[in-house]
């Protein structure tokens, strides 16, 4: 048997089912290619949470969590959320810096790939070795990268097939012969 992907492990939970009536209360949040500018958090913040972003749903033969401007997402729904939620994910970006700079030597904004994922593997291991609070932490920036990713188009529409708020005018029903008769047992 061979491992699942992530992106694998968040089509089987159930995001192909959800993200559409998730889409149908929370429209997809207007995002900018140019000229961004954050409305929480400041620039080596961004930098950290695109990466983690992109490591946690990464470009495969879909877009990744960068392409998707999740980063725009997280900092839109944390600038307007309550300050006790702003608070806990900028404490947790600086706790991931901290561990990352003692573990690895720099921040995890400056680590390759291979190195971010090892942090990440550490945070996501079940038990986790490390302090409960970077563990919450990462659950909530997992969070929040999959509704991101799942109200953008490239999630939403690219990879989910979403076509929109549609009508059948005639359902034929299941096609399966299998399907089309059953036997009582006595």
């Amino acid at each position: 048997m061979r491992p699942l992907a992530r992106r694998q492990a968040l089509r089987a939970l159930g995001a192909p089912a959800v993200a559409p009536l998730l889409a149908a209360f929370h429209p997809l949040v207007p995002v900018q290619e140019g000229g961004w500018k954050p409305r929480l958090l400041d620039d080596a913040e961004v930098e950290t949470v695109t990466q983690l972003a992109e490591r946690i749903i990464p470009e495969t033969d879909t877009p990744g969590a960068r392409r998707a401007l999740v980063h725009q997402y997280i900092d839109f729904v944390l600038a307007r959320g309550a300050a006790e939620r702003q608070e806990r994910f900028r404490t947790g970006l600086g706790w991931l810096d901290r561990r990352c700079q003692a573990l690895f030597g720099a921040p995890f904004a400056g680590l390759d790939a291979a190195r971010q994922d090892q942090m990440l593997e550490r945070l996501a291991a079940s038990p986790s070795s490390e302090e409960p609070a970077g563990t919450a932490f990462f659950a909530l920036a997992k969070q929040l990268t999959v509704e991101g990713y799942y109200r953008s188009e490239a999630g939403l529409v690219t990879e989910l097939g979403f076509e929109g708020r549609t009508f059948l005018a005639e359902f034929k029903g299941c096609t399966h012969p299998e399907h089309h008769s059953f036997e009582i047992e006595d």
